[in-house]
């Protein structure tokens, strides 16, 4: 039984003390992010469990430290999407982001570029980091897509599809790390 208890305190740990550590973990620069389709109803060129690749680039306004926003440009298969991604209130290192993007869709012959409107929602969550200059970087990231709603924006009657996805990420390209600012002597 005390083996069961210090194996509980132990767990217990390992949750409550890398919240002050993950507060000056700073998510900027490139990521290779490898996904996998967990949803996929309706969505041409889809299919549940395939594979993806993306880069996504996180922008941090912040001069230092973590950010309680992000600025993320994030590839799709076709276009780019920027999304602003807010830090979840007092869980470090976890982001929320809502945007949207155009679709094609076909009505009758013809297929419209911006024919329906897809909004998303992405969860950013860093899952490593390394100490880059003196300062703390994540380097590994994991994150899901899904989309919430679709628009058609034709004047055809067409089902619209969902889907959703599961990412990994390597930080690939590191912004530069800027140092804390000091004062001159005086």
């Amino acid at each position: 039984m005390p083996r069961l208890w210090a194996l509980a305190l132990l767990t217990v740990a390992a949750l409550v003390l890398p919240a002050s550590a993950l507060a000056h973990i700073r998510l900027q620069g490139v990521f290779a992010m490898k996904g996998r389709v967990t949803v996929a109803h309706d969505v041409r060129g889809e299919h549940v469990g395939e594979s993806v690749t993306r880069l996504w680039a996180f922008f941090a306004p912040c001069r230092v430290g973590q950010c309680i926003t992000e600025k993320l440009a994030r590839a799709r298969a076709v276009g780019e999407d920027k999304v602003t991604l807010r830090r979840k209130r007092r869980l470090f290192s976890r982001w929320l982001g809502i945007g949207s993007f155009y679709a094609p869709l076909r009505c009758g012959s013809q297929i419209y570029k911006r024919g329906e409107r897809v909004w998303f929602r992405l969860k950013v969550q860093i899952s490593s980091a390394e100490t880059v200059n003196g300062a703390a970087v994540a380097t590994t990231l994991k994150a899901t897509y899904t989309d919430y709603r679709r628009t058609n924006r034709t004047r055809c009657v067409a089902v619209l599809g969902h889907d959703a996805a599961v990412y990994t990420g390597t930080l690939i390209t590191p912004a530069p790390v800027q140092a804390a600012p000091t004062t001159a002597p005086g």
